[in-house]
């Protein structure tokens, strides 16, 4: 499927080349000639492109088909395991401020390890099977506050009088005859449209499936099947009570969800289940071309806007640094839904802030950033972070363990040490085009810049340059100063992107 669906991808790339080929050197070619060879090529074009197309789709009904037969009785009894616990790290109930007198001689933070960058997940590409006239009706659906339009098949939702083998595989036929084709085109182009990642898509299916179906096996059996057609790793596991689940892998550990062990990698429940689980069965059976879903986002979902309250954030050093910042209510309860990841706060630093906090924030940040130099720009900044924001443990705040989004720490009353090292991290990145790299300490969350100028302060020497610690929750603390008690601690270093 994969070797398919890139020949149908590439194949307009080469046409245009083609044309642009002829267009340079038809200068002295008659233009009837030309209009003739053009169209010419433009047929060639569209049959060789209904073919990779006929190809592509009796794959997938070969596919199906085998899917369709396995459903029927490849299934095994599995265990299931209880969330992961979080690695307990107690944390400070106060940040701690700063000394007015202190030593400034530089000292050199060891550092254990350097977290390197993953290399990036496959990300699917399906061709869409859009039928030439869509059947079914036209329905909106409402994600995170946002409007949808999708096709509901003819004949759904789907009668599904058991999750025995005989009846899945029966519905699978069913929603792979056709019908379900504008349904799978629609949820394709929404992804596209609402810049959704992985975990967004995987919600918006979830969405729909239940708007569709309703809440129950077809619902789950409808999402699974969007999944497999939409090139994701997934799995079917049903209970002994006659409920369908849904299980994925991903490409960091989740902390707040069940999981399941297959060929040893942990598959984690994304279907509500609401109870412990027994007598557990999984159709362990791959999709062609499946490809693990991330957990990672380099930007966030389009959704309409809501606004939060506003908040009044000051810095106490820069008594002009008075910044107006809210929020989108729609986007918080999305992030509300996301898996929560413990020691993965590279993701959260690499998803940046919306576009919205950006057009709040960083206008009047550029204008005060203005003629000052580095260091100084820098300075501004964390003590903003520092100071602007009031200090909770997760475990006061949220009762466990939660890393935030840049835009969580907007609307959210308290944060701790990770969710303002994430904040300042996106700011020096964006406003400054500094490198960043975040510093865990043990019980700890802190930064590193690398400057372009010289800084003097406390600093590690990484592979790739000089990096001075700056602490977002070291209160007051200067560019360059280490909490006392980080001094002697070798550091676990995550890079970051620039």
């Amino acid at each position: 499927m994969e070797k398919v669906c890139k020949t149908i991808i590439s194949v307009s790339l080469i046409f245009i080349l083609c044309l642009l080929t002829f267009n340079s050197a038809s200068a002295q070619t008659p233009k009837a000639d030309y209009e003739a060879w053009k169209q010419q090529a433009r047929g060639d074009y569209q049959a060789f492109h209904q073919q990779q197309t006929d190809a592509y789709q009796a794959f997938r009904k070969q596919a199906n088909a085998e899917y369709a037969e396995f459903v029927k009785t490849a299934w095994t009894s599995i265990g299931f395991h209880p969330a992961l616990t979080p690695p307990s790290e107690p944390k400070p109930p106060l940040p701690p401020v700063a000394p007015p007198n202190v030593d400034t001689t530089p000292k050199v933070i060891p550092h254990e390890e350097i977290v390197p960058l993953p290399s990036p997940m496959p990300v699917p590409k399906v061709p869409a099977p859009v039928p030439e006239t869509p059947t079914g009706e036209t329905t909106e659906i409402a994600f995170y506050g946002t409007s949808l339009a999708v096709h509901i098949p003819i004949g759904m939702p789907l009668s599904l009088k058991s999750p025995d083998g005989d009846e899945l595989s029966k519905a699978w036929t069913t929603l792979s005859d056709g019908r379900c084709d504008a349904l799978l085109a629609d949820c394709l182009q929404g992804k596209k449209a609402l810049a959704l990642a992985d975990w967004g898509y995987i919600k918006l299916l979830e969405t729909l499936s239940e708007h569709i179906a309703g809440k129950g096996n077809a619902a789950v059996l409808l999402q699974q099947w969007l999944l497999t057609q939409s090139g994701y790793h997934s799995r079917m596991v049903r209970t002994d009570e006659g409920r369908l689940l849904l299980w994925m892998p991903f490409d960091v550990p989740v902390y707040d969800r069940p999981y399941i062990e297959l060929d040893g990698v942990q598959h984690f429940l994304i279907t509500e289940s609401g109870r412990d689980e027994s007598g557990l069965q999984v159709m362990d059976k791959a999709f062609p071309s499946e490809n693990i879903a991330s957990l990672r986002a380099a930007q966030q979902p389009r959704l309409a806007y809501v606004a939060s309250g506003k908040r009044t954030l000051q810095s106490s050093r820069y008594p002009t640094l008075v910044l107006q910042a809210e929020t989108n209510r729609n986007l918080i309860a999305y992030y509300n839904d996301y898996p929560k990841l413990v020691g993965a706060w590279d993701v959260y630093a690499n998803a940046s802030l919306s576009k919205e906090a950006k057009e709040q924030l960083y206008p009047k940040l550029r204008k005060l950033l203005s003629g000052k130099n580095e260091l100084e720009k820098a300075e501004l900044l964390l003590n903003w972070v520092q100071t602007a924001f009031e200090y909770k443990t997760d475990d006061e705040q949220f009762g466990g363990e939660r890393s935030l989004f840049a835009d969580e720490t907007l609307y959210y009353p308290y944060c701790d040490c990770e969710d303002r090292s994430i904040l300042f991290s996106v700011l020096v990145r964006d406003l400054l085009g500094l490198d960043v790299v975040l510093l865990h300490f043990p019980g700890h969350l802190a930064t590193a810049v690398k400057f372009n100028s010289a800084v003097e302060g406390d600093y590690l020497d990484l592979n790739h340059g000089r990096f001075i610690v700056c602490d977002p929750t070291y209160i007051n603390a200067r560019v360059g100063m280490a909490m006392p008690n980080c001094l002697q601690q070798e550091v676990k270093v995550y890079t970051l992107t620039l």
